[in-house]
């Protein structure tokens, strides 16, 4: 899929929100939509999502854990209108309020310790408010709680997200030792996943799609699905996004301070990095943008801290 051009989604602004749009740019965030921000004739500026067809469903399920997240208080951007007919665009389109503020891996290194501290008593903030919503009717992501496309075990979300990236390597690429060490660690702390409860958790809050802006937390951006399962999963996947970019992740370190409680809980943080690392690494059907080109500076972090959170994973204390 091409992404749509900029005077194609100022046209379906003007026809969604019934006022002309200015402008309309790309911006180069969301690996599963093409996202742009538009501004209207107004001054207001809004965010367009656009998907594929077989996407579509995303847009309505982010709509209702938007509200179901409102509810319990987690900061949400508002949904201003929805097509997923086509009749805007050839292909679904959302159009979102524009909260202030950017990603935290784009603003991590430039943030004070008074402002990291606070970001990390949001988070945890917004994880004891999302802990507000039911558990789940089984584990990983959902598009709603009527939704039985889950697993019955946490340890098969776990097994799926590492074999699905597995699968998009090339052969030679599957023959690391951080592989292995990733299958057997799974493998041995399998009973200790199937005693994790089906509780809520934000799946996509990691190091992307939690906006600051004067070092708080301002929103959650991506709610296409809300997981059920370990809570540190995410945290894990935000820790390896952050040091894949920079020299510390001392932020989502102390949010896992709580959850790392046990013999085994950090051993289960490492292995939850990287298995992030190796899914950052692969090519994802589902992606729009791609995985980082194989030379670049993000990509040559990401294999190193792969190797290392594979082994602290692997190592009986």
């Amino acid at each position: 899929m091409k992404p749509p051009t900029e005077q194609a989604v100022r046209r379906a602004a003007s026809r969604c929100l019934n006022q002309e749009a200015v402008t309309a740019n790309r911006i180069p965030m969301g690996r599963s939509h093409f996202v742009f921000t538009v501004q209207l004739v107004s001054g207001e500026r809004v965010i367009a999502r656009i998907a594929r067809h077989d996407r579509a469903e995303c847009f309505a399920s982010f709509a209702y854990w938007r509200r179901q997240l409102a509810r319990v208080g987690v900061p949400v951007p508002r949904v201003l209108h929805m097509d997923l007919s086509g009749t805007a665009l050839p292909w679904p389109i959302m159009f979102l309020e524009q909260a202030p503020g950017t990603d935290l891996c784009n603003v991590y290194v430039g943030l004070t310790a008074a402002e990291k501290r606070s970001i990390a008593d949001d988070l945890l903030d917004i994880q004891h408010r999302t802990r507000g919503l039911p558990p789940g009717p089984g584990y990983g992501g959902i598009a709603s709680y009527g939704d039985l496309r889950c697993h019955p075990r946490w340890s098969d979300v776990l097994w799926e997200y590492f074999t699905g990236a597995v699968d998009q390597l090339a052969p030679p690429q599957r023959e690391a030792p951080a592989i292995g060490q990733i299958r057997r660690t799974i493998h041995e702390l399998h009973p200790e996943f199937d005693g994790i409860a089906p509780l809520p958790y934000l799946i996509d809050a990691t190091h992307q799609n939690v906006l600051v802006e004067d070092g708080r937390v301002t929103a959650i951006v991506d709610l296409d699905e809300v997981g059920f399962g370990d809570s540190l999963y995410p945290l894990g996947v935000a820790r390896a996004g952050l040091l894949a970019r920079g020299p510390e992740a001392d932020c989502i370190e102390q949010v896992a301070v709580p959850l790392c409680v046990g013999p085994n809980q950090r051993r289960v943080f490492d292995l939850y990095s990287a298995v992030a690392c190796l899914k950052m690494l692969a090519p994802s059907p589902l992606s729009v943008a791609g995985p980082p080109s194989a030379g670049s500076q993000i990509a040559v972090r990401l294999r190193s801290l792969l190797d290392a959170f594979a082994g602290a994973a692997a190592h009986k204390e």
